[in-house]
């Protein structure tokens, strides 16, 4: 006892805990360090949250490294197979047609006339739809007897009898079975009209027509199994265009052949009818010449001024007769002198005046006077008359002539535009006839199609980079579903961001299986990772109660199988290692897993020293290899919560607190019984092991609150079966925990 009092007091010397607080300073420096930092890059984050973090992604990448690797190797065996077995080589072949300024057989009048028009036969999209017909189709299979061809024809009916496996007809096949669908009866062999239409669309689908922009050049493509066939393919559409095009010209010439022939004989009976008519009408009129008749008009002008002149001249003699025989009546001598203006008045007024002569023979003169003027207004009226009656006369005459010249000229219009259309069509006829023997097509090929040396298709060197790019993002995207869908922790940062809690060590996984030979590892291997691992814990366990270091602590877990109990045997050995007295005591009775690491008695445990069926020295195991003594657990009759709430056990832990320096109590998981929770109220330190790269972050979160319901404590948690090659596969090599250095040269053994 006094050897465990010395040892427990140079433990607790200043001396021995001046190195660990060193390295608790240190410690603590790193953490808040690292703190700042995440709260910097949090700040910062928040400040640009449009930045993309390309090293995160590359990193993240990087730990996916070997499933897209794969993937991608997947992807390029998949190309592969598809362009060297799966993809059958196509060839390619091209024929260069150009259009000629086509020939015109038909003036612009005739063309309209008979509805040909030379603009048909234009137009780059006309050409290439032609190029592009099933005609053309048609007579490009016949010309190459392509309904027997391999590549474009029917299948065989061997074929047809016995086709080939296909994933499909057989994922319909069991479909329809499971489904209890009768298959239906097979569709009836087409026709050979069908075939023949299948075998051309099979051919037009293997040929491309192109027009080079602002010319009339077009380019026939053809595609191939056959070098030699693509470019016979190419060859003949651009032979059987031209045919085609000849064919199209000698029916249009032999149709304007046909009509002009039936429009000459019209245009004949038409010329000769003009003729007829002109020449009797010209017969039953009495034309005079165009000379005569514009002698006439001229007659007929004079004639009209003349009648004018006569009616004016009628109009001032009855002006003055008016004034004149007013004059008598007034009686006035002077008026009627001034109005008469005759010379015999004159002198008789004179003479009467003088007295030579009387007023009666002045009154006779005067009455004289009066009679001649009316005289003189009768002639100049029946002159007025019988020059307005031969100007109408005249007239009348000219006007039928005029007509009649009229007609005449029309008649005679009309048989000369009978005439000319007649000798037109005529001469054209005859040139047509000429044209027909020399007629040429409007298009002509100016490179013939060369048979490709080597196949345009698959183009291999592609197929397999896009299939490694393919397969590359198949990886990526499976490894990003995996990361998205993973719930385990893999760093200690992880598990402290997610949990508020500091991780107090990282206990690498152990290569050795057998939990038997445990022992012998450990002692096999004491500067092991993991051995350094376990001492970095018990150094966390110690700071984390500088006044008052625990002295039983206990472990526990979330789940079975996450070594705790591992980590508690390690965890006794490393205290022990410092001269203590350390016990480990066994908290899962229900189980009793440390009978597979030490030999124990299986029927007796401290719950006989509970009882009073034992006492507490007969049932310790001093385990010699290990430095530790060994407290078994055994099977109770009471229930194991119960048990562990009971004062006896209370009393039983204050008593062995007095005698060891630590006790470590492995208990069972907080989440499958409440075990733990009770055994925890009597413990200095509680340490929850979580499982890396394994236990989901919710267990882990009920773990925590089992663990610190009513008023217990977590003191912090443990990483364990860390794998060092998966951290560094990962890309976590880098992050805090001695297996991240388990290369560097600090450890051996491991």
């Amino acid at each position: 006892m006094r050897q465990v009092q010395t040892g427990f007091t140079k433990l607790n010397s200043p001396g021995q805990f001046a190195p660990l607080f060193e390295q608790y300073l240190m410690n603590e420096s790193l953490r808040n360090n690292r703190t700042a930092e995440t709260a910097t890059a949090g700040f910062n984050r928040e400040n640009s949250d449009d930045e993309i973090d390309i090293l995160a992604i590359l990193n993240t990448l990087w730990r996916g490294k070997w499933i897209i690797a794969v993937c991608a190797a997947l992807g390029v065996l998949a190309g592969g197979y598809q362009a060297y077995v799966k993809s059958v080589p196509m060839y390619r072949a091209q024929t260069v047609l150009a259009a000629e300024e086509k020939t015109e057989q038909f003036s612009p009048i005739e063309s309209m006339v008979t509805g040909v028009s030379a603009s048909d036969y234009q137009g780059t999209q006309t050409e290439i739809e032609i190029l592009q017909s099933r005609k053309l189709g048609h007579m490009l299979v016949s010309k190459l007897d392509l309904m027997n061809d391999p590549e474009f024809g029917p299948p065989d009916q061997e074929e047809i009898e016995s086709p080939s496996f296909s994933l499909r007809a057989a994922f319909r096949s069991v479909l329809m079975t499971v489904l209890g669908v009768e298959e239906t009866d097979p569709a009836p062999p087409p026709s050979e009209e069908r075939i023949r239409e299948n075998v051309v669309s099979n051919v037009l689908g293997a040929l491309k027509i192109e027009n080079i922009e602002y010319t009339v050049v077009f380019t026939i493509t053809a595609v191939s199994e056959s070098a030699e066939k693509a470019a016979l393919l190419a060859d003949s559409l651009a032979e059987v265009y031209i045919e085609d095009q000849l064919q199209r010209k000698f029916a249009a010439s032999e149709q304007a052949l046909v009509w002009l022939s039936e429009r000459l004989a019209d245009l004949r009976a038409d010329l000769e009818a003009s003729e007829t008519a002109a020449k009797n009408f010209n017969a039953s009129i009495d034309l005079v010449s165009i000379e005569t008749l514009e002698g006439m008009n001229r007659q007929l002008k004079e004639m009209r001024d003349r009648s004018d002149a006569k009616l004016r001249e009628a109009q001032r003699a009855r002006e003055q007769l008016s004034e004149l025989e007013e004059a008598v009546e007034s009686g006035e001598r002077e008026r009627i002198l001034a109005v008469a203006k005759d010379v015999a008045l004159n002198r008789a007024a004179q003479n009467v005046a003088n007295g030579r002569a009387t007023d009666a023979s002045f009154d006779a003169l005067v009455e004289q006077a009066v009679t001649r003027k009316r005289f003189e207004l009768t002639r100049l009226e029946e002159q007025h008359r019988a020059l307005e009656k031969s100007a109408t006369e005249l007239a009348a005459s000219v006007e039928k002539q005029s007509a009649d010249l009229v007609t005449l000229q029309q008649l005679e219009r009309e048989v000369e535009a009978n005439r000319l259309l007649y000798e037109s069509f005529l001469v054209r006829l005859r040139e047509l006839s000429i044209q027909q023997g020399i007629e040429r097509a409007d298009a002509r090929v100016i490179s013939q199609a060369v048979a490709p040396n080597a196949p345009f298709q698959p183009r291999r060197s592609l197929i397999l980079a896009v299939a490694l790019v393919a397969g590359g993002f198949v990886g990526i995207a499976i490894f990003l579903l995996r990361e998205l869908l993973h719930r385990g922790f893999r760093t200690a940062r992880d598990l402290e961001t997610v949990t508020g809690y500091s991780v107090m060590g990282q206990i690498p996984l152990i290569s050795q299986r057998r939990r038997s030979r445990l022992v012998e590892f450990i002692l096999s291997n004491p500067t092991s990772t993991s051995a350094e691992a376990t001492r970095n814990l018990r150094t966390s366990i110690e700071l984390s109660n500088l006044d008052n270091p625990p002295k039983i602590i206990m472990m526990t877990s979330c789940a079975p199988g996450e070594g705790k109990t591992t980590t508690s045997i390690m965890l006794a050995h490393h205290y022990a290692a410092l001269g203590g007295k350390v016990l480990l005591l066994e908290g899962d009775i229900r189980r009793r897993v440390l009978n597979q690491y030490f030999t124990l008695d299986d029927n007796k445990g401290f719950v006989s020293v509970l009882s009073g069926d034992a006492e507490l020295k007969d049932i310790i195991l001093k385990d010699e290899r290990l430095g530790i003594d060994v407290l078994p657990g055994e099977n109770a009759s009471v229930s194991a919560a119960d048990l562990f709430a009971s004062a006896k056990f209370g009393d039983l832990l204050k008593e062995l607190r007095e005698t060891y320096d630590q006790i470590i109590i492995d208990t069972p998981p907080v989440l499958v019984v409440p075990d733990a929770r009770s055994i925890a109220l009597h413990s200095d330190a509680v340490i929850l092991a979580v499982k890396w790269d394994s236990t989901p972050a919710s267990v882990v979160q009920q773990g925590i609150a089992a663990v610190s319901s009513g008023n217990t404590r977590l003191t912090g948690l443990i990483l364990t079966h860390v794998n060092p090659k998966g951290m560094r596969r990962y890309g976590y090599g880098h992050d805090y925990g001695a297996y991240g250095y388990a290369k560097s040269g600090y450890y051996q053994n491991s």
